[in-house]
């Protein structure tokens, strides 16, 4: 029997397990597939099948991880195309966050205070993302920091804050609607088509008082709020942010550093 012919037989089996035709089966593992085993092809087809998303739409994709195991993928709009299947889809708030806005997330009452400063935003911090399904009492609300996931390469130059969205988007959406098997492609990377996870790079000392004081600004109280957060966007701007700076503030919001 041909190799030809061996591939064909294998085809069939699988798109009778999966309800794909034997051609399209062909095309996948030569697409979207790229690397797997008959059965771990069959396997990805069915959970394609089963949150029907579209691998020809490019809806859904798998990767093998660097222990060989055969993990599914979805962008946004996968996500999103799944949550608005269900019955209490009820929209879905998202919205960049720069370094002179004004902000503040509180998680025990899952609410958000934002105020973009838009003539003069800064550099973007990261994103967050409100989801509120029908019939639920609190919202789910998601932060990204873009810190941890800017890959700073191909779309993250060009168009920042609908990456950094999407991100926040995506786990709200996960975490709102219970959305399982299927993996964010904006937690991963792809090296030598094998997928590693992203995770948060050691930070600076610097970079962690930064993090303190504009957590502590969030709770400040006090009449002179706005003034150390003017004083300190102009610092930044001015490159005088410097770790002796951000101690002498730390000391005023009673922060310990």
């Amino acid at each position: 029997m041909s190799d030809t012919a061996m591939v064909q037989l294998t085809a069939d089996k699988i798109a009778t397990l999966t309800g794909f035709k034997a051609e399209e089966v062909a095309i996948i593992k030569n697409t979207v597939a790229k690397g797997t085993t008959d059965t771990e092809l069959a396997y990805f087809l069915n959970v394609a099948r089963s949150v029907e998303l579209s691998p020809f739409n490019k809806e859904i994709w798998c990767y093998k991880d660097n222990k060989g195991n055969v993990l599914v993928f979805a962008g946004r709009d996968g996500f999103l195309k799944r949550a608005q299947q269900s019955h209490v889809w009820n929209g879905m708030t998202s919205f960049e966050v720069c370094a002179n806005d004004f902000f503040e997330m509180n998680i025990a009452t899952a609410t958000v205070t934002h105020k973009p400063a838009f003539k003069d935003r800064g550099a973007i911090i990261g994103a967050y993302a409100i989801v509120k399904p029908k019939g639920c009492e609190y919202a789910t609300v998601e932060w990204a920091d873009i810190a941890v996931y800017d890959k700073k390469q191909f779309t993250w130059n060009t168009h920042k804050a609908e990456m950094i969205k999407k991100v926040a988007e995506i786990h709200a959406l996960k975490k709102a609607f219970g959305i399982t098997v299927i993996q964010s492609e904006m937690d991963w990377e792809v090296k030598d088509n094998v997928v590693v996870p992203i995770t948060a790079e050691v930070k600076s000392d610097l970079e962690i008082a930064k993090r303190k004081i504009t957590d502590a600004l969030n709770d400040y109280k006090g009449e002179d709020k706005e003034e150390i957060r003017n004083t300190c966007v102009q610092a930044n701007k001015a490159g005088t942010f410097d770790i002796e700076f951000a101690k002498k503030t730390c000391k005023i919001l009673g922060v310990d550093l």
